[in-house]
Protein backbone atom coordinates (compact mmCIF):
# COMPACT_ATOMS: atom_id res chain seq x y z
CA UNK A 1 0.00 0.00 0.00
CA UNK A 2 1.52 3.64 -0.84
CA UNK A 3 1.88 5.77 2.19
CA UNK A 4 1.19 8.99 0.64
CA UNK A 5 -1.51 11.58 1.13
CA UNK A 6 -2.56 13.47 -1.74
CA UNK A 7 -2.46 17.71 -2.35
CA UNK A 8 -5.12 19.77 -3.30
CA UNK A 9 -5.80 18.97 -6.88
CA UNK A 10 -3.86 21.75 -9.03
CA UNK A 11 -0.83 21.69 -6.52
CA UNK A 12 2.16 20.64 -7.66
CA UNK A 13 3.20 17.35 -6.29
CA UNK A 14 6.39 16.40 -7.57
CA UNK A 15 9.66 17.94 -8.76
CA UNK A 16 11.80 15.68 -11.09
CA UNK A 17 15.66 16.61 -11.71
CA UNK A 18 17.10 15.43 -14.64
CA UNK A 19 20.28 13.06 -14.31
CA UNK A 20 22.60 11.61 -16.55
CA UNK A 21 24.29 9.62 -13.20
CA UNK A 22 21.80 9.70 -10.40
CA UNK A 23 24.39 8.07 -8.25
CA UNK A 24 26.59 11.44 -8.86
CA UNK A 25 22.91 13.28 -8.57
CA UNK A 26 22.28 11.76 -5.30
CA UNK A 27 25.64 12.58 -4.25
CA UNK A 28 25.80 16.24 -5.02
CA UNK A 29 22.59 16.97 -3.65
CA UNK A 30 22.76 15.41 -0.41
CA UNK A 31 26.45 17.42 -0.17
CA UNK A 32 25.24 20.66 -1.37
CA UNK A 33 21.84 20.69 0.28
CA UNK A 34 22.09 18.32 2.75
CA UNK A 35 18.88 16.41 1.41
CA UNK A 36 18.11 12.66 2.61
CA UNK A 37 16.58 10.42 0.51
CA UNK A 38 13.74 7.99 1.03
CA UNK A 39 14.50 4.55 0.68
CA UNK A 40 13.33 2.67 -2.86
CA UNK A 41 10.85 0.42 -3.49
CA UNK A 42 11.49 -2.44 -5.14
CA UNK A 43 10.41 -1.20 -8.76
CA UNK A 44 11.71 1.80 -8.59
CA UNK A 45 16.14 1.19 -9.22
CA UNK A 46 18.67 3.40 -7.51
CA UNK A 47 20.36 3.67 -10.94
CA UNK A 48 16.93 5.03 -12.65
CA UNK A 49 15.45 7.34 -9.70
CA UNK A 50 16.52 8.22 -6.00
CA UNK A 51 13.07 9.66 -4.41
CA UNK A 52 13.24 12.31 -1.65
CA UNK A 53 10.90 14.82 0.43
CA UNK A 54 10.65 18.22 0.25
CA UNK A 55 8.29 18.91 2.71
CA UNK A 56 5.97 15.68 3.53
CA UNK A 57 3.37 18.05 5.23
CA UNK A 58 1.95 19.21 1.89
CA UNK A 59 3.03 16.03 -0.18
CA UNK A 60 5.37 17.99 -2.13
CA UNK A 61 7.97 15.23 -2.99
CA UNK A 62 10.58 14.51 -5.87
CA UNK A 63 13.58 12.14 -7.00
CA UNK A 64 16.62 12.58 -9.34
CA UNK A 65 15.75 11.11 -12.61
CA UNK A 66 17.10 9.15 -15.33
CA UNK A 67 16.92 11.44 -18.62
CA UNK A 68 14.13 9.31 -20.48
CA UNK A 69 15.61 9.62 -23.50
CA UNK A 70 12.83 8.09 -25.57
CA UNK A 71 10.98 10.81 -24.25
CA UNK A 72 12.93 14.38 -24.98
CA UNK A 73 10.89 15.26 -21.67
CA UNK A 74 13.88 16.11 -19.78
CA UNK A 75 17.18 17.74 -20.47
CA UNK A 76 20.18 17.86 -18.00
CA UNK A 77 21.86 21.52 -18.00
CA UNK A 78 19.62 24.59 -18.28
CA UNK A 79 16.03 23.48 -18.13
CA UNK A 80 16.32 20.45 -16.47
CA UNK A 81 14.18 20.37 -13.67
CA UNK A 82 10.49 19.64 -14.33
CA UNK A 83 7.45 20.08 -11.74
CA UNK A 84 4.36 17.49 -12.40
CA UNK A 85 0.99 18.78 -11.15
CA UNK A 86 -1.21 16.60 -9.12
CA UNK A 87 -5.13 16.37 -11.31
CA UNK A 88 -7.72 14.43 -11.06
CA UNK A 89 -8.29 13.00 -14.67
CA UNK A 90 -5.38 13.06 -16.80
CA UNK A 91 -7.30 12.90 -20.29
CA UNK A 92 -9.77 15.41 -18.91
CA UNK A 93 -6.14 17.63 -18.29
CA UNK A 94 -4.14 16.74 -21.27
CA UNK A 95 -7.28 18.00 -23.34
CA UNK A 96 -7.56 21.38 -21.66
CA UNK A 97 -3.82 22.08 -22.07
CA UNK A 98 -4.09 21.25 -25.54
CA UNK A 99 -7.09 24.00 -26.20
CA UNK A 100 -5.05 25.99 -23.99
CA UNK A 101 -2.38 26.04 -26.73
CA UNK A 102 -0.01 23.58 -24.89
CA UNK A 103 1.46 20.37 -26.51
CA UNK A 104 1.33 16.53 -25.03
CA UNK A 105 4.86 15.54 -25.81
CA UNK A 106 4.35 11.81 -24.69
CA UNK A 107 1.94 9.14 -23.79
CA UNK A 108 0.41 8.34 -20.75
CA UNK A 109 3.23 6.50 -18.60
CA UNK A 110 3.03 4.48 -15.78
CA UNK A 111 4.76 5.77 -12.44
CA UNK A 112 5.70 2.35 -10.87
CA UNK A 113 2.26 0.99 -9.67
CA UNK A 114 0.20 4.17 -7.94
CA UNK A 115 0.14 6.42 -11.17
CA UNK A 116 -0.02 7.95 -14.49
CA UNK A 117 1.75 10.91 -15.70
CA UNK A 118 2.28 12.50 -19.06
CA UNK A 119 4.49 15.53 -20.11
CA UNK A 120 3.33 18.51 -21.62
CA UNK A 121 5.18 21.73 -23.11
CA UNK A 122 3.31 24.98 -22.09
CA UNK A 123 2.71 27.92 -24.63
CA UNK A 124 6.48 29.27 -23.67
CA UNK A 125 7.95 26.30 -24.28
CA UNK A 126 8.51 25.12 -20.68
CA UNK A 127 8.19 21.26 -20.25
CA UNK A 128 5.87 19.29 -17.03
CA UNK A 129 4.02 16.94 -16.43
CA UNK A 130 0.71 16.09 -14.93
CA UNK A 131 0.49 13.45 -12.60
CA UNK A 132 -2.64 11.05 -11.41
CA UNK A 133 -2.64 9.14 -8.50
CA UNK A 134 -4.21 5.57 -9.23
CA UNK A 135 -4.32 2.75 -6.54
CA UNK A 136 -3.19 0.04 -7.16
CA UNK A 137 -4.76 -1.96 -10.09
CA UNK A 138 -6.63 1.01 -11.32
CA UNK A 139 -4.41 1.99 -14.08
Amino acid sequence: MVDWKPPKFGSPCWMGIAATDVGRAHKFYSTVFNWTFKPQPADHPESKIRLFDFNPDVSLSGGLLLVPEETGALKTGKGGTCVHWFVEDIDKTSEAIIAAGGNMISDKLPEGKSGLYRYFEDTEGNIGSVYQFCPEGNQ
